[in-house]
């Protein structure tokens, strides 16, 4: 009997809510969308029967997860969505998400990376990842980099305050145009470094990551492999962020 009983409940803990997988399906489609959607259209994306559509839409609208445009009768993405997003957000540790990639990126690119924000004295190292059994640069946390010879300081005084300006215009342009910063030997002869930054969902400079290694291992180049690999993580951890052009 009771093992009977424990199979039941099991039986019904895998089966889930058939329902709700349906309505967060059809939920899910109109996520997607990207914009307003009809609910023919709506309905044929989904696959699903237009009337039964219909009924989801109606309890999705209820709780706020819906909206219908009374003028257009089109369908979009409702206030709830946005409440659990921001809450979401306000949950998220940057430091330790980017102490995660951090390693990851160290261990895949095969050079020292740690993670930097902005101090009282300056942009300083808070997490730093070795690259396993490569070679690898010693980096202290609670390192603290010059905004002028150095990639990581660089990041901060090109997306710092507009009236605290402590790069030339024109190298501030060029990182902001290639999205990180790239010293060769600058400041420390021998090694290369490449920095870029992560934002907020306020396009806020959140930290900034850094690879760092000698040059025969880091190129010292926007368009490497290494410094690619590292502005596609930045890009992913500013959308995880909120940042909608991250």
């Amino acid at each position: 009997m009771k093992n009977e009983l424990a199979q039941t409940k099991s039986n019904e803990s895998s089966q889930g809510v058939q329902s709700v997988e349906v309505g967060l399906a059809l939920f899910h489609t109109l996520t997607q969308s990207g914009t307003a959607v009809g609910l023919s259209d709506l309905a044929r994306q989904a696959g699903m029967h237009r009337a039964k559509a219909y009924r989801y839409l109606i309890s999705l609208s209820r709780a706020g997860w819906v909206v219908q445009d009374p003028q257009t009768s089109l369908y979009s993405v409702g206030p709830a969505m946005r409440d659990m997003a921001l809450s979401w957000l306000a949950s998220q540790d940057p430091i330790r998400l980017a102490g995660t990639e951090a390693q990851a990126l160290a261990l895949s690119v095969g050079v020292t990376c740690f993670v930097a924000v902005m101090g009282q004295n300056g942009a300083t190292a808070v997490r730093v990842c070795q690259p396993g059994q490569a070679v690898s640069i010693s980096v202290n946390e609670g390192a603290i980099f010059d905004a002028r010879s150095s990639a990581t300081g660089r990041i901060f005084a090109a997306w710092g305050d507009e009236a605290n300006r402590q790069l030339p215009a024109a190298l501030r342009r060029e990182i902001r145009s290639q999205g990180m910063a790239v010293v060769e030997g600058d400041h420390v002869i021998g090694i290369n470094a490449v920095s870029a930054p992560v934002f907020d969902a306020r396009r806020n400079l959140v930290l900034a990551l850094t690879l760092v290694g000698p040059s025969s291992s880091l190129q010292a180049s926007a368009d490497g492999t290494a410094a690619q690999a590292l502005l596609a993580v930045c890009r992913r951890m500013s959308t995880a962020l909120g940042c909608q052009n991250g």
